[in-house]
């Protein structure tokens, strides 16, 4: 009985310090979703085309930790294509909104994913 107590209070003293000195504390909390626009010709002695869609990456970024962050870089990719997004700076509990370049697509179908992130 002593041995599976002894073992029990291993496994937890285990869990708590990697839990609290050895994980990574979460410092940006990024909430991002695409965005799709399309644009139609609109001139009349045009011959009839498919209409044009475009796509970036929107969303917000807040700072969870207790420090002040600089030189925010977003890369996401887009249907394949790179899309970056820059934040100059966030304060300790600031939320900013971000938004990519826009890139054409040439894809029915619209994926996105981040890609890299760095900050300072």
């Amino acid at each position: 009985m002593k041995k599976l107590l002894v073992f029990i209070i291993l496994i937890a003293g285990g869990y708590f310090a990697y839990q609290y000195l050895l994980k990574d504390k979460t410092v940006l909390e990024i909430n991002a979703d695409k965005s799709i626009n399309t644009q139609n010709s609109m001139d009349i002695d045009a011959p009839a085309l498919s209409s044009s869609r475009f796509g970036k990456v929107q969303g917000t970024v807040t700072n969870v930790s207790d420090n002040t962050v600089t030189n925010i870089v977003l890369n996401y990719k887009l249907n394949a294509q790179p899309v970056e997004a820059r934040i100059d700076q966030l304060e300790p509990g600031e939320t900013k909104n971000f938004s990519t370049t826009s890139v054409r697509l040439s894809h029915q179908e619209v994926t996105f994913f981040l890609e890299n992130m760095s900050y300072e």
